[in-house]
């Protein structure tokens, strides 16, 4: 059954009766997500409280409905035909304070306002404290994982656990959390001494096509050299597949130039692999999260 057809939906209100938060029903997924792709979702709620959202998460793993936590939709691509069961927003979870040496945000604080707080080189990036620590986001000039205190997390029993960096597993665009998926809650971060925020920001205009909606990098560099250089060199600067394209100011994002559907863009990541491969002989990892249903 498709997302967003039936009575799937009408069930799921039912079982997040009680729950302080917004809810809405068959909503666009592309009105979520900085690629603007996908089709509906059953349900989204944005739970008002941090306790709302461990229990939504646990009654959606007790009845089996499929979910996933979301930010600001940054580096994720849902498919054409939607995600059926429920999405949970954490857009109302954004408290964010000064605790001693530590910052500590919740996990639907934007990594804008953090880049102001001590942590400038995440200036740019179109996420969350929560999607930044899964993914270890980050630029030339650091990465979250490296100012992480302690994160903590709702475990697939129920719990909330706190864990330090080690625990967290951080890599380049990698971490345990990710690997596990696992909800990341709130964090301690420790700001560090970096470049002005407006100074990171504007190196990022000016190599990166943030005047078209995307969803950040394609592909983790590889050991050989960056993604974006072999693709450039590769001739793909401005390939096209339907209504995707990859950048020609910066070979690895791929930009929706209107119409693109989520089809568009895989296809366009296979002929990107398929050429590097043959040109260069290096496969390309995706950094971009592939939502499959």
């Amino acid at each position: 059954m498709e997302a967003g057809k039936g009575n799937g939906s009408r069930a799921l209100v039912g079982f997040l009766k009680g729950l302080p938060g917004a809810l809405r029903l068959d909503v666009p997924l592309c009105s979520l997500t900085t690629f603007r792709i996908g089709g509906p979702a059953w349900m989204v709620f944005a739970p008002a409280t941090q306790a709302a959202l461990i229990e939504a998460v646990k009654r959606a793993r007790s009845l089996g409905i499929p979910w996933r936590i979301l930010g600001k939709g940054s580096n994720v691509l849902f498919p054409d035909q939607g995600f059926p069961g429920l999405i949970i927003s954490t857009a109302c979870l954004r408290e964010c304070r000064s605790d001693g040496e530590l910052v500590v945000a919740e996990a639907g604080v934007p990594l804008a306002k953090l880049s102001r707080l001590g942590f400038s080189f995440l200036a740019g990036i179109p996420g969350t404290v929560g999607g930044g620590l899964v993914t270890n986001a980050g630029t030339k000039f650091g990465q979250i994982g490296d100012q992480v205190e302690w994160v903590e997390v709702l475990l697939p029993s129920g719990e909330v656990a706190r864990w330090d960096m080690e625990g967290c597993g951080f890599s380049y665009r990698d971490s345990r959390l990710r690997r596990l998926g696992i909800p990341v809650l709130r964090a301690g971060l420790r700001p560090k001494a970096g470049p002005d925020p407006a100074e990171v920001l504007a190196k990022r205009r000016a190599s990166q096509p943030l005047d078209w909606p995307s969803a950040g990098c394609v592909f983790r560099n590889p050991r050989e050299a960056p993604a974006g250089w072999l693709i450039d060199r590769a001739g793909l600067k401005g390939a096209r597949q339907g209504g995707a394209m990859v950048s020609p100011r910066h070979a690895n994002f791929i930009v929706n130039t209107g119409q693109a559907r989520a089809c568009d863009v895989l296809a366009l990541v296979d002929r990107i692999r398929a050429r590097v491969v043959k040109i260069f002989n290096v496969w390309l990892e995706l950094e971009l999260e592939v939502v499959t249903v």
